[in-house]
């Protein structure tokens, strides 16, 4: 009787263990052809443990001294690295940039050296101020790319959610979207692809060290291309529209907008007690 008592726990406990969680350890399941891949990729790894994220074979590791981690999918393609860094081994560009940001004031908590598969690399601050928290995204000419959580301003509102590695895994643009930036940005690093509402898809590029958001329609059409333009750059025929025609509103923000009927600056206009207020106003003045 004893006998099949222990034969049933055995069961038992083999259906138990494959029944994991997307995030368990499954050195199992992990395929030859992505253990050669991240053999071949990182011949010096220590301390090597996998587990499963979704469709992905997450690992992490160690070279030297230095905590890593790999995402894979089973057939054995790489697609992102992450490397924790120093503060000090930053680029002097994004030390440089984030030293003269709203946020130079935070306490950097933890950086990060993000590699990914045919997108441009990314440098991550996780900075700190009292309650708040955000992740700073800089390009390694130290241009911010994004910012996901709390705002210098304490709003807390970014557009951004998100945040964690998995999401900075890079997309594949179709080939229209591919081709329209091919021909017109040749030398663009791409900085991420999201997949909006309504089917639109946005890119983000760096083209000659400026930051550009492209949008394109369902069918890979170009729709718009937009620049972020800091508000004191803004040439005086705009400011001058802007002040007569909406006194007592503020300039908040603004962006040059590009589209196939026609180029203006998007400028948010803000007023205690006052809804804020988007104005479509050409280079030469002309409010639309």
């Amino acid at each position: 009787m004893k006998k099949y008592w222990f034969l049933f726990a055995v069961l038992a406990l083999a259906v138990f263990s494959s029944c994991d969680d997307d995030n368990e350890p499954v050195p199992g399941y992990v395929s030859t052809e992505t253990r050669t891949a991240f053999g071949e990729r990182f011949p010096s790894a220590k301390d090597v443990e996998w587990e499963r994220n979704g469709d992905y074979m997450v690992v992490d590791f160690r070279e030297g001294r230095t905590e890593k981690e790999a995402w894979f999918d089973n057939q054995g393609n790489w697609f992102l690295t992450e490397t924790d860094i120093a503060y000090d081994q930053l680029p002097e560009a994004v030390k440089s940039s984030f030293q003269s940001s709203d946020y130079s004031s935070w306490r950097v908590d933890d950086v990060d050296y993000i590699e990914r598969a045919d997108m441009a690399d990314l440098y991550v601050l996780d900075v700190e101020s009292g309650e708040l928290d955000a992740d700073l995204h800089y390009s390694a000419d130290g241009i911010l790319v994004k910012v996901i959580g709390d705002l210098a301003d304490g709003s807390g509102n970014t557009g951004n959610t998100g945040g964690g590695t998995g999401d900075l895994i890079p997309s594949q643009p179709s080939s229209a979207i591919e081709e329209y930036i091919q021909t017109n940005y040749p030398n663009a690093r791409i900085i991420e692809i999201d997949r909006e509402d309504r089917g639109y898809t946005e890119v983000d590029i760096i083209d000659e060290g400026v930051l550009l958001e492209l949008l394109f329609d369902e069918g890979g059409a170009w729709v718009q291309t937009s620049q972020d333009v800091r508000v004191r750059e803004l040439p005086q025929a705009v400011t001058s529209a802007i002040q007569a025609a909406y006194p007592g509103y503020q300039i908040d923000d603004a962006d040059w907008v590009e589209t196939p009927e026609g180029k203006w600056y998007l400028v948010e206009l803000e007023m205690r007690g006052e809804a804020d207020l988007y104005v479509r106003v050409t280079i030469d003045g002309t409010i639309l």
